[in-house]
């Protein structure tokens, strides 16, 4: 079908500046022009058409036939239509088909064409361009596939990408993300001037703008945080992380990325409330609570502890655990702390010192806490001065039934150190035996009875003397 030698096209042309100046333009936009005869079927194309091909210049003998076998074939008859439509009609056409070069490549060309009529308005001859977009079109599926990937990317993205003019804060991008996460449209967002600005929260409002603002002319990424209404009318929280696009040190550009931390901050209110209450029950226990790192550093304490201790807070900042007992007791403190260490709990008594040198005897319970990704000693310590005392108040009731038991052994109960559990002695037991049935009870009531009397006038610091009276009812 092609010919390589140069042929004389029987339209002569003339080599003239104005030829040369198309010519030059022709390669430089990569088109060419064409004229088909309507009445000879002769087809001409400028160099430029040529060019496209691959051909050289004014090589072909052209007709009808020819001109029209370079495009595709599965292009072919849509073009042939609009060319027959053309005539008919008179209207100008354009459309996109393909192209087969010399070397068998594919181009993709955008060809344009108009009727050209006589005096009588006769159809005479149809004129056109084609013009090269083979680059662009790849340029545009390339842009397409990476529009694609990038909304793929947006939308498997929990947040919504964005981005925004650094000077005017205009944004210029939005994914469809933001239709989820807020209700908007990516539309609604880039159309309504100021979208961002009047949609955060009111309290938030001049502190994320400033801020933005500021950290924006530093040429700083930044992230940052505040409430935003959604379309529903109610507002969620956002975190937004922002990168500064600069050039010659000037911010031209930003892009950050939205998501939503609505859940996140409710679980951290929930956790500061908690963290608000333990703090306040801590505070308000009865007991000393203290919490020191490995190097002896208190970090929480209650105001139970600088109560008895009598030390500020300012104090207890400088103190070290040392500083709250006797010199003596070191050792004894020293292998308390080595056990709490390697078994994880601890207990020990000793006398707690205050600031003004009163002692008050405590149970110190002591555990491994780890705090802030510090290894820390949590304790509590218990004062148990009434404990002690009750002590002493207990041995020396024992030691009052001791003596009475001296001058009765034969009919008395002996009572052990708890006071809820009982020894009778064989004498005892004969007594209650001998007495039940002249008092009228049964030998657990009589028992049960003389053990209540007995206790009762012990407790009450009176003699072991009682009086059993008889049983109505028999």
């Amino acid at each position: 079908m092609l010919r390589k030698n140069k042929i004389t096209n029987s339209r002569e042309r003339t080599d003239s500046s104005e030829a040369l100046l198309l010519r030059q333009t022709e390669a430089l936009a990569k088109t060419g022009s064409w004229e088909l005869d309507l009445q000879t079927r002769e087809f001409y194309w400028s160099d430029g058409v040529y060019a496209l091909l691959g051909l050289e210049p004014q090589s072909l003998v052209l007709d009808y036939d020819k001109g029209i076998e370079v495009i595709h074939p599965e292009d072919r008859a849509a073009t042939v239509a609009q060319m027959n439509e053309a005539v008919t009609s008179g209207k100008e056409y354009s459309l996109q088909n393909r192209f087969v070069t010399a070397n068998g490549s594919l181009k993709h060309i955008r060809s344009s064409g108009k009727v050209i009529s006589d005096a009588n308005h006769k159809p005479i001859k149809l004129i056109g361009v084609h013009q090269d977009v083979t680059d662009f079109m790849k340029a545009n599926q390339e842009l397409q596939s990476v529009q694609s990937l990038a909304e793929i990317v947006s939308t498997s993205i929990e947040g919504v990408l964005w981005e925004a003019d650094a000077t005017t804060f205009e944004f210029t991008y939005v994914s469809k993300q933001v239709e989820r996460i807020l209700g908007y449209s990516p539309s609604e967002w880039l159309t309504v001037p100021f979208f961002w600005q009047n949609h955060i929260h009111p309290d938030d409002r001049e502190t994320a703008i400033h801020f933005c603002h500021t950290e924006t002319l530093m040429g700083r990424d930044h992230t940052f945080e505040y409430r935003m209404l959604t379309k529903s009318g109610r507002y969620i929280w956002l975190q937004d992380r922002v990168t500064v696009i600069s050039e010659n040190g000037k911010p031209i550009l930003l892009r950050g990325l939205l998501t939503d931390v609505s859940e996140y901050k409710e679980i951290q209110r929930k956790l500061e409330d908690e963290r608000n209450l333990n703090r306040q029950l801590i505070q308000h226990l009865p007991n000393v609570i203290f919490l020191f790192n490995e190097e002896g550093k208190f970090l929480l304490w209650n105001e139970k502890l600088t109560q008895v201790s009598g030390y500020t807070d300012a104090d207890m900042e400088q103190l070290m655990p040392w500083d709250f007992f006797d010199s003596s007791q070191v050792e004894l403190l020293t292998g308390h702390l080595k056990t709490v260490v390697h078994e994880g709990y601890s207990e020990v008594e000793t006398d707690f010192i205050s600031k003004s040198g009163v002692r008050s005897p405590m149970l110190f319970l002591a555990s491994k806490f780890t705090y802030k990704g510090q290894k820390c000693i949590y304790g509590v310590g218990v004062d148990v001065s009434q404990r002690n005392q009750l002590i002493k108040e207990q041995q020396k009731l024992l030691r009052t039934i001791e003596s009475i038991l001296q001058f009765a052994p034969d009919s008395l109960l002996v009572l052990t150190n708890t006071l809820d559990m009982f020894k009778e002695n064989k004498s005892f037991d004969k007594l209650v035996q001998e007495y039940a049935s002249k008092l009228n009870y049964s030998e657990e009531e009589l028992r049960a009875a003389i053990i209540s009397r007995v206790t009762d006038n012990v407790l009450q610091g009176g003699k072991s003397e009682i009086v059993i009276p008889r049983k109505k009812g028999k």
